[in-house]
């Protein structure tokens, strides 16, 4: 799919698109839907189980240490083996431990649970990042990204809208059950893949093996990670913050699925933007205006007392993430080094899933001392840091020419 046509034009999307509906959107979808559906739910399951705002979190946050301690393996599987086994084995995973969830009130076990749960969401997202750098032009990245990104946040509408109702109709338990069977449904579109010519068509693999390629470029990876990792930080740690303030207001389920869901409208608007923004006039003026204004909303959420003024805020952290979709997808693909992709994705990965860890406990810790709002304050400050080292320490990545660059440190 590589061009080497006039780098000054923006290359055409469509036929890039449908050539990865089968093997990227459609499986990243189904994955996702699965997802969103957990996010209103497992908080309110286990607060109904009478368990503390702390162990919440960590319940919560063990998804985030499952992708920390899965991205080095998925990555080596990968590399060995080929981003497709690495996805299929992803979706089962989550669709198996996902549907588990509702077998157990006990802490140390929904943990083990979520633990492997993290190892399928970053084998499915990892898989999915390598495949498209691998094979996409770097012209169209950003808009190839930003489509995945809409499809996390077609799911976020979607799957808390329908995990919320199911959960007030048939139980928690069902609501597990469809989060797992919704993922599951993935594997469809990897059927249907595997059917068509390309499917075994791997590019040749770098031979630099995985732990050569992370401490050959382990400099460049720290440096670039730290910001990915507070900005996800902030992210994941709104999905948490956000039903957690639901639930203190007296909603119903169903209304907090709902609640979680309004924040998706400004996403699905947006994100065709972002992936435009990103290719033709630079990553950083993407990333900076959405990241803004996410904590923007983050800092309402924090003095909001009311369901309206909630949902408010929850539309301009949507917003705003709109305008990000696909942003930290696209800085590991343009930061990766050819020698080494799928070794510094995967630790580009492992440095922004430990934000996934760093949120939920930052607000479960801070709820349960000071109250939920100021969590949500503490995650617009965790954000604002994040963006500043993005601009600072990382710099623009696009190296279209036209765009205005800002030189980042030697690394």
């Amino acid at each position: 799919m590589h061009s080497a046509e006039n780098p000054d034009v923006i290359a055409p999307l469509g036929p890039v698109v449908r050539s990865l509906a089968l093997p990227v959107y459609l499986p990243w979808l189904a994955s996702g839907i699965g997802t969103g559906v957990l996010l209103p739910i497992l908080p309110l399951y286990l607060r109904v189980h009478g368990l503390s705002f702390t162990a919440v979190s960590v319940i919560l946050a063990a998804a985030g240490m499952g992708s920390v301690l899965g991205g080095i393996p998925a990555g080596t599987l990968a590399h060995r083996r080929g981003e497709d086994l690495l996805l299929v084995v992803s979706i089962v995973t989550m669709a198996l431990t996902a549907a588990a969830l509702g077998l157990s009130t006990a802490v140390l076990v929904l943990v083990a649970f979520r633990i492997v749960y993290g190892f399928g969401t970053v084998g499915v997202g990892q898989s999915r990042q390598i495949y498209i750098t691998r094979r996409v032009d770097p012209r169209v990245r950003g808009r190839v990204m930003s489509l995945a990104g809409g499809s996390f946040r077609l799911s976020v509408l979607v799957g808390p809208l329908l995990g919320g109702l199911v959960a007030e109709v048939a139980g928690f338990s069902a609501a597990f059950v469809l989060s797992g069977v919704l993922s599951a449904t993935g594997l469809l579109a990897v059927a249907a893949h595997r059917r068509s010519a390309d499917f075994n068509d791997q590019p040749d693999f770098a031979a630099v093996p995985m732990a050569a390629g992370i401490r050959r470029h382990f400099k460049r990876l720290v440096i670039t990670g730290l910001g990915p990792m507070l900005v996800m930080a902030a992210r994941s740690g709104r999905f948490v913050v956000v039903p957690l303030i639901g639930e203190s207001l007296g909603l119903s389920p169903a209304a907090v699925g709902a609640l979680v869901a309004a924040g998706t409208a400004g996403d699905l608007l947006l994100f065709p933007l972002a992936g435009f923004v990103m290719d033709r006039f630079g990553r950083l003026r993407a990333i900076v205006p959405a990241f803004t204004l996410m904590a923007v909303g983050l800092l309402l959420l924090g003095v909001s007392h009311t369901v309206a003024a909630v949902v408010v805020a929850g539309i301009v952290i949507g917003v705003g993430n709109g305008l990000s979709a696909g942003s930290l997808l696209t800085l590991g693909s343009d930061l990766a080094p050819a020698d080494a992709t799928a070794p510094f994705i995967a630790g580009f990965n492992l440095m922004a899933d430990l934000g996934r860890v760093i949120g939920p406990l930052i607000v479960g810790w801070s709820a349960d001392a000071i109250g939920l709002g100021p969590s949500a304050v503490a995650l617009a400050v965790v954000l604002a840091v994040g963006t500043v080292w993005l601009v600072v320490m990382v710099g623009e990545t696009n190296t279209r020419p036209g765009v205005s660059r800002i030189t980042p440190r030697s690394w």
